[in-house]
């Protein structure tokens, strides 16, 4: 199959069938060229857990109230004091 060919179907893909794709891509050129790859800090039973509770946060519209993440985010750093530094 051709370049040609193929790029079509792969943006008929999904977001997560495209990210896919490309990591299989890579680790099968990283084989060829004979590059060791570190193993995945993250599982991927792990990474489907954690993409399935961002989803159901993003359904109930969690955290909607954050207009500044920057803003909220420095809130938190204000309140907890740093260990070791009172």
């Amino acid at each position: 199959m051709s370049l040609a060919e193929l790029l079509p179907l792969a943006s008929a893909l999904s977001h997560d069938e495209k990210f896919q794709l490309i990591q299989n891509l890579l680790t099968q050129l990283a084989q060829e060229t004979g590059i060791a790859l570190p193993e995945p800090s993250v599982k991927p039973k792990q990474e489907q857990q954690a993409a399935a509770i961002l989803q159901r946060m993003a359904d109930r519209h969690a955290l909607s109230e954050i207009t500044d993440p920057v803003a909220w985010q420095r809130s938190l750093r204000d309140e907890s004091p740093l260990t070791g530094r009172e």
